[in-house]
């Protein structure tokens, strides 16, 4: 009886056991937060001087500061708008080698480009896990998605048509006010010519002449016949394309005299000396402010609207994103949060000449210029730059087509048709 009744403890205690919950190894400590990125990581970039290299070196200590164990690869490819950059990116994601993360603007180019070709990861995540969609105006948060996901993050809002103007050269010829509108542009270039100074800065190149004429379509359409031709509701066939490349070529016969023959980077620096060609305007976005102050040269400079455009903020934002099969994809998502980050905007703007995304930016550590245009971001009618409205071809073919014309052909005909031709070929409107 004894032995039976051992049998039956023993026999209920293995049922007991077997009821209770059994222990485990956890896969790892899941008290202990997740490891640090170390490593390396790779970020293309065409910030290679000036303010955008300022800001760029900030930005790069913010995430240095907060990831001492990843080395950044500042892979930085200068050339004007990326060009050489873009086509470098380009042989890497084909080659199926694409770096950490790349710069890129906002809008429809990446998503073109790079998202619907399936290249690029959501970042949803991110957004939600940094508090994004609460400190992101929705505009800014729409402009960057495809389909309610987003896919890249921007560190910087970009205003595209300012006026930038020499004080001394104003003085010298007499002038003491900026012009408003194209009228009175070429009444102060006259005034210019006459004292022997160039009203304004130009250069035999399809990336700049891709921005001006940007500036000059702006003067000559409303919103929303502007957006219309690159949503395809407004054709290349009408009579403001024109207007605008006529206005353009009217405009540079007030460059230097051998604006022909030098290079962007040699008007900016006449911009910033005392050269007889030294422009007295400057139509560029405020990231030529990155540059004034990364010259020195803010007494003498000033700033206004370009020619014709009262109330109109058109901008764009720089961006990074998220390539698929990154080599150090932790590293590359380190990164993007310093880039969404308070620190990493505030650090990186004030020196790039832009304001910060974020609607929590630290107001104190930007100048007049850029308080303006914070005022003007939300007081302005916003208009996307076109380089956030079309895919990279056809950034490409407008400025060859423009530069073409105003240093070759001259044939405002002409260069409306090939638009027209570029404009199909790109698939504006399908």
């Amino acid at each position: 009886m004894k032995r039976f009744c051992l049998v039956l403890l023993i026999i209920v205690s293995l049922a007991l056991a077997a009821c209770q919950p059994v222990a485990t190894e956890p896969a790892g400590d899941m008290s202990m937060e997740a490891a640090e990125p170390s490593g390396t990581v790779e970020v293309f970039s065409w910030w290679s001087g000036g303010g955008e290299l300022a800001g760029l070196n900030a930005i790069i200590e913010v995430f240095n500061a907060r990831y001492p164990d990843v080395e950044f690869d500042n892979a930085a490819i200068g050339g004007g708008d990326g060009v050489n950059m873009k086509t470098v990116l380009e042989t890497r994601m084909l080659g199926g080698e694409p770096p950490d993360s790349f710069q890129v603007w906002a809008g429809v180019g990446v998503v073109e480009d790079h998202v619907v070709p399936g290249r690029m990861e959501g970042l949803d995540f991110l957004f939600s896990e940094e508090g994004l969609y609460d400190v992101f105006p929705q505009s800014v948060i729409d402009n960057v998605s495809y389909e309610g996901t987003p896919y890249v993050v921007p560190v910087n809002i970009h205003r595209q048509n300012i006026m930038w103007y020499r004080l001394d050269r104003f003085e010298a010829a007499g002038i003491t006010e900026p012009p408003a509108n194209w009228d009175e542009f070429f009444v102060v270039a006259e005034q210019l010519k006459e004292a022997g100074i160039p009203a304004i800065g130009g250069a035999s190149l399809g990336a700049l002449a891709f921005h001006t004429y940007n500036y000059f379509l702006n003067s000559v359409t409303d919103g929303e016949t502007y957006l219309g031709l690159f949503d395809g509701s407004v054709g290349w066939d009408a009579p403001e394309v024109a207007e605008a490349l006529a206005l353009h070529m009217r405009a540079m016969e007030y460059a230097s005299g051998d604006w022909l023959e030098v290079g962007w980077g040699d008007q900016v620096e006449r911009f910033a000396a005392d050269y007889d060609e030294t422009p007295a305007i400057i139509l560029m976005g405020d990231w030529f402010w990155g540059f004034i102050k990364s010259e020195g040269i803010e007494e003498l400079v000033g700033w206004a609207d370009i020619p014709d455009h009262q109330g109109k903020y058109v901008w764009v934002a720089d961006s990074f994103g998220l390539p698929k099969n990154a080599p150090n994809r932790d590293n590359a998502i380190a990164w993007l949060k310093v880039v969404a980050s308070k620190d990493g905007q505030d650090a990186f703007n004030p020196l790039k000449g832009s304001i910060p995304v974020r609607t929590d930016g630290d107001v104190s550590l930007y100048d007049e210029y850029l308080r303006e245009s914070m005022d003007a971001w939300q007081t302005h009618e916003l208009l996307p730059f076109i380089g956030g409205l079309v895919r990279q071809s056809f950034v490409t073919d407008l400025g060859n087509i423009v530069n073409n014309m105003l240093t070759g052909h001259g044939d405002v005909a002409r260069a409306q048709e090939e638009l027209i031709q570029a404009a199909k070929d790109s698939g504006i409107g399908e």
